[in-house]
């Protein structure tokens, strides 16, 4: 079921966002969540987003948390710092590969938006933000007193593994983990949503979430505006993986048109794919109009 958008009561928003732009401008997801990262980390789910810049390394790159809440860990080395932030008894937030040069502290409050750190200058990969929302602090079976896999942050590793494995009898999200762009998307409020930079592909319209083909496609300039009038997006939970776990539907009132739109967000690209050929990565479409 669709949500109605509701006008400035932004509740999250993006993680990874570039000076003098809104969150999530500018950037891509490579490795989506309950995706194969098969070139570094075959047979393993990934229970996060890998979120990077288009075109330039994301070194650098602001880290904002993604909505109010407390500071409970900040430590380790993934390589670089990791951040988790407790939202709610069963919501937190986890942010790595961090520069180690942090703007936070445990035990504070910080709210949405709030500039967290930078990303770390990486040496044996691409920089990039791993980013996580998930149910638990530490569990048991994952990064608790009796991990189940001998991952390296396993026991007692409040960041813990980042991956899980794809021969195990649980999705992702069975273990606690969720899809974040579903939990934003559901939570974030409303406004305005905008066309990216870096966007080449046109707006695909739609009579409804999910509908089996586009009824028209337009093209609007970088930076242009549309008031948000309702949202859609899969199950926090999912149990969908690879290219079919992420899905986000927005429905917008175009200047041209006389009845809303609904529009996807996400548009797939062939950056990475899996092992079995699907692919991991997708650009955003339109974004939210936030600062």
């Amino acid at each position: 079921m669709a949500r109605l958008a509701q006008a400035n009561d932004w509740l999250f928003q993006y993680p990874l966002g570039l000076p003098d732009r809104v969150p999530g401008d500018g950037c891509y997801i490579r490795h989506g969540y309950a995706c194969e990262n098969a070139i570094y980390y075959p047979g393993l789910w990934h229970t996060g987003e890998n979120w990077y810049v288009q075109g330039a390394d994301a070194a650098g790159a602001l880290v904002y948390a993604t909505a109010a809440g407390e500071i409970v860990f900040a430590g380790y080395d993934y390589p670089g710092p990791v951040v988790l932030i407790k939202h709610a008894d069963d919501l937190y937030s986890q942010y790595g590969h961090l520069d180690y040069q942090l703007n936070i502290e445990v035990g504070q409050h910080v709210e949405r938006g709030y500039l967290i750190g930078t990303v770390l200058l990486r040496e044996d990969m691409r920089s990039h933000l791993h980013f996580e929302l998930r149910t638990f602090y530490t569990t048991p079976e994952v990064n608790g007193d009796n991990p189940r896999y001998d991952f390296y942050c396993g026991f007692n590793c409040p960041p813990g593994p980042g991956y899980w494995p794809m021969n195990a009898p649980e999705h992702p999200s069975a273990m606690g983990w969720r899809d974040p762009l579903h939990v934003i998307t559901w939570r974030m409020g409303g406004g305005e949503v905008m066309v990216p930079a870096n966007i080449r592909d046109p707006l695909f319209i739609f009579e409804s979430p999910q509908a089996g083909s586009h009824v028209d496609s337009v093209s609007y300039p970088v930076g242009t505006t549309f008031p948000l009038l309702e949202v859609w997006a899969g199950d926090e939970a999912t149990t969908n993986v690879g290219a079919n776990a992420t899905t986000i539907w927005y429905q917008i009132r175009l200047p041209d048109r006389e009845s809303p739109a609904w529009v996807p967000a996400l548009n797939p690209t062939m950056d990475a794919i899996q092992s079995d050929g699907q692919t991991t990565s997708f650009v955003f479409a339109l974004i939210p109009a936030i600062s």
